[in-house]
Formats: C-alpha cells, sequence, structure tokens
C-alpha cells in the first residue's frame, strides 16, 4: 500500500511541480539575488556598517554581553539578589513546566464576558514567585530577578511620562516578555518542552470545539466566529500561533496511529474553524505554516495536504469567499505604511510628547468599543513592528526586528543539527513565526494583550530549544 502511494506519487503532476520548484525555480532565483545590486548592498551593510569596530556594540551581541556583565549594574545588583536569596525561605511547592502550561490554559481559555487582563498579572506573579522562591540562589533565577527588577523600573518611569492607556497596554508587553525569559529558564530538557507542547495542544483542540459550536449556532452562518474573545480577528491570530505547536505535538507520540489521526484532526479541525473566522490573513498563514512544517519535518508527509480536502463544504467556501469581501478592522501594513508617513510628515515624530500621544491615541484600540482612543486622520497602525515603535520606540523597535532575524536564523540552523524529536519544536516556532509575520502584513490585533501573551510565548519555545541544543544559557 505504502509502495503504491509513493508510486502515485512520483507519477502525479504535484511531484513535477515540486521538482520544478526545488530544482529549476529556487536555484535561478538565488543566482539571480546573489547578482543583484541588493546583494551588493547587503554585503556592503555587513561589511562597513555591523563589522565596523565603532558600530559593531549595536550588532555584536557578544560586545553587548560583555558590556552587560561588565557593568556596575549587573554585578553589584545579582550580588544584592544572591545575598538576600539565602536569607528567603525556599518554597515547598517545587516548580514544574506545567505551570507555565495552566498559566496558558488560563489566559488562553478564558471566555471574554468575564476576562479582564488584569488577571493575567496575579496569575503570572505566582508562578513566578514559586520560581524564585526555589531558584533565586542559582544563576537563572538571580537573572529573572534581575529582569523583573528592571521591567519594575521601566514602567515606573514611563507612568510618570505617558498616558494611562499606554502604561497599561506596555505593562501588559512587558508582562508577556516576562513569560519569554520564565519559559526559556524554566524549560531546560526535551521533556517538559514536549509537556508544554502538549498544554498547547489542549488549548487548540478546545478552541476549535468552541469553533465548531460556535460555527453551528443558531446565529446568521455568514456572521464570523469569535471563539471566547469576542473578536474574529483575535481568534484567528490565536489559532495561527498555535496552530503549528499542536500539529507537530501528536509525533512525540508512540503510536503511529495516534500520530496519524490526531495530525489530521487538528490539521482539519483548524483550517475549518480559522475559515471560519473569515480572516483572510490566517487563511493564507495557515497554508504557509502547514507546508513549512511538513516540509522541514518530513517531506514525505506532503500528500496529507491532500486530507484537506474533505473540509472543503459548502460553509467553508462561503467563508472563503466573505473573507475576501471582509474589512478588517486593523487596516494592512501597505495602506498604514502610507497612512502613518503622511502622519509623520504633518504632526512630526520624536519632536514632541504631544505628537508621540497623539500618535499613540491614534494607534491603539480601546478595549470597550474596539475604536481609536482618538481619531487622528491618516494613522492606522496593526502590524507588530509598529506597535513596538508606538509603544517603546525606534531604537527598541529596530532591536527587536534584528534579534528576530537572529533567533529565526538559529532556529534554522539548530533543525539541522538537531535530533528528530528536537526538530519539530524549532520547525513549529520556526513556522508560527513566519505564519504570523505574513499574516500581521494584512492585519494584527497585537495589540491585544492575551495575543500577545501567546507571541512572546512562541519565542520563548524558540530560546527554550536553542537552549536545551547547545546546552547553554544565552
Amino acid at each position: 500500500m505504502k509502495a503504491t502511494l509513493v508510486e502515485t506519487y512520483k507519477n502525479s503532476f504535484l511531484y513535477e511541480i515540486i521538482l520544478w520548484i526545488t530544482g529549476v525555480l529556487v536555484p535561478r532565483l538565488k543566482n539571480d539575488f546573489l547578482s543583484s545590486r541588493l546583494s551588493s548592498f547587503i554585503d556592503w551593510v555587513d561589511k562597513s556598517v555591523i563589522s565596523n569596530k565603532y558600530l559593531e556594540i549595536f550588532f555584536d551581541t557578544k560586545k553587548v554581553g560583555e558590556a552587560w556583565y561588565a557593568s556596575a549594574f549587573y554585578r553589584y545588583t545579582t550580588y544584592a539578589i544572591r545575598h538576600i536569596a539565602f536569607h528567603i525561605p525556599r518554597s515547598k511547592i517545587k516548580f514544574r513546566s506545567y505551570f507555565i502550561g495552566i498559566f496558558m490554559l488560563f489566559v488562553l481559555l478564558f471566555p471574554a464576558e468575564y476576562w479582564d487582563n488584569f488577571y493575567m498579572v496575579p496569575a503570572f506573579a505566582c508562578i513566578a514567585l514559586i520560581f524564585i522562591s526555589r531558584y533565586a540562589v542559582q544563576r537563572t533565577g538571580v537573572i529573572f530577578v534581575l529582569i523583573n527588577i528592571i521591567i519594575t523600573m521601566f514602567i515606573g518611569m514611563m507612568s510618570i511620562s505617558i498616558p494611562i492607556a499606554a502604561c497599561k497596554t506596555l505593562s501588559y508587553f512587558l508582562l508577556a516578555v516576562d513569560l519569554f525569559f520564565l519559559i526559556s529558564f524554566a524549560i531546560r530538557n526535551q521533556g517538559d518542552l514536549e509537556n508544554y507542547l502538549m498544554f498547547l495542544f489542549i488549548a487548540m483542540v478546545v478552541l476549535c470545539l468552541v469553533g465548531i459550536v460556535q460555527a453551528n449556532g443558531p446565529d446568521d452562518f455568514n456572521q464570523a466566529i469569535t471563539g471566547v474573545y469576542g473578536d474574529p480577528d483575535v481568534f484567528a491570530e490565536i489559532l495561527v500561533l498555535l496552530f503549528p505547536f499542536a500539529f507537530v505535538y501528536p509525533i512525540t507520540l508512540n503510536s503511529k496511529w495516534r500520530r496519524l489521526i490526531y495530525s489530521v484532526l487538528v490539521m482539519g479541525a483548524s483550517f475549518w474553524v480559522i475559515t471560519a473566522t473569515q480572516s483572510m490573513a490566517a487563511f493564507i498563514a495557515f497554508f504557509i505554516e502547514l507546508i513549512i512544517v511538513i516540509v522541514l519535518i518530513d517531506r514525505r508527509y506532503i500528500p496529507m495536504i491532500l486530507l484537506l480536502a474533505p473540509t472543503f463544504s459548502g460553509r467553508v467556501i462561503n467563508n472563503i469567499v466573505l473573507m475576501w469581501h471582509r474589512e478588517s478592522g486593523n487596516g494592512n501594513i501597505f495602506q498604514n505604511i502610507i497612512n502613518a508617513f503622511r502622519g509623520f510628515w504633518r504632526n512630526g515624530f520624536g519632536v514632541s510628547t504631544d505628537s508621540f500621544v497623539n500618535l499613540y491615541n491614534a494607534s491603539a484600540l480601546h478595549y470597550g468599543d474596539k475604536h481609536s482612543l482618538i481619531n487622528l486622520p491618516n494613522v492606522t497602525i496593526s502590524p507588530i513592528y509598529f506597535n513596538i515603535l508606538a509603544n517603546i520606540g525606534a531604537i527598541v523597535m529596530i532591536g527587536f526586528m534584528y534579534y528576530i532575524l537572529r533567533i529565526a536564523h538559529s532556529s534554522i540552523t539548530c533543525m539541522f543539527r538537531a535530533t528528530p524529536r528536537q526538530r519539530i519544536v524549532f520547525a513549529a516556532g520556526l513556522a508560527a513565526l513566519l505564519g504570523i509575520s505574513v499574516s500581521s502584513l494584512f492585519e494584527s490585533s497585537l495589540f491585544e494583550p492575551r495575543v500577545l501573551i501567546m507571541y512572546w510565548s512562541m519565542l520563548g519555545i524558540l530560546r527554550s530549544g536553542r537552549i536545551i541544543k547547545l546546552g547553554i544559557l544565552d
């Protein structure tokens, strides 16, 4: 049976297309790029800017690390933390990685009508304190405490100088960053990492069930479903971030049949629910993630994509048609770039506090009615890089983009040298990173704190996988 399927696949038109893409199109694009002016410009930037000895501290993380570890702030603060830690009684509760998984289930599955973003603060504080009480005398615990001190100082300073709405959004953003560090510090072996994937798998299954029930309810079939979030765009982005991890988790199971059945069910249910959100961005991101995960894990799984055919019901086709006519409330990157530069040109940026506040208030959505806090013409910001620009500033945005490129490059290099069990984590993380980056070009709800939590959780998984693979705390 297997040989027959392989033979049929090799004689198919799909196989010829894949051979042409990998054997003709990709090499041709590579050669054209290497001989282009863009490639020459990139080489010049690498040699004259990034490798410049006067500028390398901004690009070379080793130099930055050396300066940081040599600073008086780091040395004296870590010494004080370690000294105080010996006088703090250790918690009798041993920290387990599934505490983070339970926290994620709480954040991702709590119904919107009863939800308040502040709930995340005490919930995260509980697991953070358990971690600190157990590991405050160790290097990971000391660094985690130091990070929280810096975050607290930063929020304190910002609360004095920026509006309360901006400070709230900034606080949730930094809470997500704090979760990123906790994941990478607490999940230190492959078993813990796979247990965390199990919680993301459970979250995906529950959200898909909620979406299916909601889509088949008495409401209008042409209405986009909102899941437990009250917003179809937020629901769609959460599904995009969860799908790669939920799809690869069954591969860690021992039974071949369970692996096949769970993967196919997650793939089919996710696709059906994503179409029901009527999000064009999520629809495109889903197929990008699916192809990336399958190609990076095992190309023999490519025919599995054909199993999506049975899900193309009249309802799904109708949702696909509707999503191309539905306008996202967050805009798209092309119109946003034009509008943003128009706004910068007229209002100025970085010139005065009022200009920055107006820019922020025009881009941040009010949590109650999902509309801008003020109506400033020609300024609508949605993608993540613009969000960080409005929240923290251009320097942090450039640094964040550089870190995203580093972590993507590191994931690719680690994946080719990793064991099969480690490879699936890098493949899923890379797929989620690329999928959400592409979907954010069209629409983005990354001002929504729960989406931010899931986004930084994904980055934490990638960093944790890198630490496990290399055996170092970077």
